[in-house]
């Protein structure tokens, strides 16, 4: 059974989320993966933000496709760790860190003909990385990842209140992972989906005993905040 750990959008409790600085922490933490997220701007650039609006996450105001990538760039993403950090670009990322850690790339819109999902794929082209990606998406955005990037690695994500379970998701959309909301499974399920050869992820595990709980029930990748406590974790093993 594996034991994958995931640094949700980097070591994200303890440092701005989606940040070089964070990811860098997670990959000298021992993380395996991280998980990020990517928008399009207003002029069709990809930048890397879970929220579409800015309030949470920035110093900015009102929603982050109304700003160009420059404009979103002069922000600062920090201000609420008293930290001075800007977005960074989905190219950085892939700049900094292809094939040192694998990227799980979360998406929650694929662009004007899929053009977001082309974007990553021209990148881990340009890296050298396909082999060491995935997209994890919603079932709109799967469908367009299956369509324009047939050869990267999908991950299916059931959301509450959709209608396809994510058996259905992964088996329709050809996933090789799912990744499971908390609440949203039990061993049986995961036993299913270990026989239909599809890898399970959970999101998300940031305590000791949440750790071998859902590890014993058969997850393979934990997705964590505190990748600090995972290594320590794994340190007492």
């Amino acid at each position: 059974m594996s034991r994958i750990f995931c640094a949700h959008r980097g070591v994200s409790a303890l440092m701005p989320e989606n940040t070089l600085p964070a990811f860098a922490a997670a990959l000298a933490l021992g993380a395996e993966e991280i998980e990020f997220d990517v928008r399009m701007t207003r002029d069709g650039k990809m930048i890397v933000s879970h929220d579409d609006n800015l309030e949470r996450i920035s110093n900015g105001t009102g929603k982050l496709a109304d700003y160009t990538l420059d404009e979103l760039l002069q922000l600062n993403i920090g201000v609420h760790h008293e930290w001075e950090v800007p977005f960074c670009t989905p190219e950085e990322v892939f700049r900094l860190f292809a094939n040192k850690i694998v990227f799980n790339i979360h998406i929650k819109e694929h662009g004007e003909n899929g053009a977001l999902v082309q974007g990553l794929v021209d990148l881990a082209r340009k890296y050298d990385c396909e082999d060491n990606i995935y997209i994890a998406a919603s079932p709109e955005q799967l469908e367009w990842a299956q369509r324009v990037a047939p050869h990267i690695k999908r991950c299916a994500i059931q959301l509450p209140g959709d209608p396809m379970t994510i058996r259905e998701m992964a088996l329709t959309y050809g996933c090789s992972r799912v990744q499971f909301w908390l609440g949203m499974f039990d061993e049986a399920l995961i036993e299913q989906l270990h026989k239909d050869g599809i890898v399970c992820n959970l999101f998300y595990a940031d305590t000791y005993e949440d750790y071998e709980k859902y590890y014993a029930m058969g997850v393979d990748n934990l997705l964590t905040n505190r990748m600090d406590l995972a290594a320590a974790w794994r340190r007492r093993q």
